[in-house]
């Protein structure tokens, strides 16, 4: 049976009555898009065979990451609606940055190379 807790309205209205644990939205947020991303990868990700170089590896991952981001813009555009814009912020600031990062992983790879 769950406890059933009275909260002022105030408190309701300005989310201050609870701060969710960061592994307990993490867990959700997995949960929650780990059934779309397996839905959304190739096969060539799964069953890379003996050809299997970075180049093409790297491909089809961003295939799937591309359709991942999509899905976490989408995330932090209800946020925002929600009223939850610095998260909705800092959400988009981290896909930004993640996906700069991963579809110029080849670019890195190779400047860091030739040092």
């Amino acid at each position: 049976m769950a406890k059933v807790e009275t909260i002022k309205f105030s408190d309701f209205m300005t989310d201050t009555w609870r701060k969710p644990n960061k592994k307990e939205v993490v867990g959700k947020v997995i949960t929650a898009v780990a059934p779309a991303l397996v839905l959304i990868m190739p096969g060539s990700v799964l069953a890379t065979g003996v050809d299997g170089a970075f180049g093409n590896v790297h491909s089809a991952i961003m295939k799937g990451m591309d359709a991942g981001v999509v899905l976490v813009i989408i995330f932090a555009g209800a946020a925002w609606s929600l009223g939850h814009r610095t998260k909705a912020i800092e959400i988009l600031i981290g896909v930004s940055c993640g996906y700069v990062l991963a579809r110029h992983a080849v670019d890195i790879r190779d400047f860091l190379r030739g040092i």
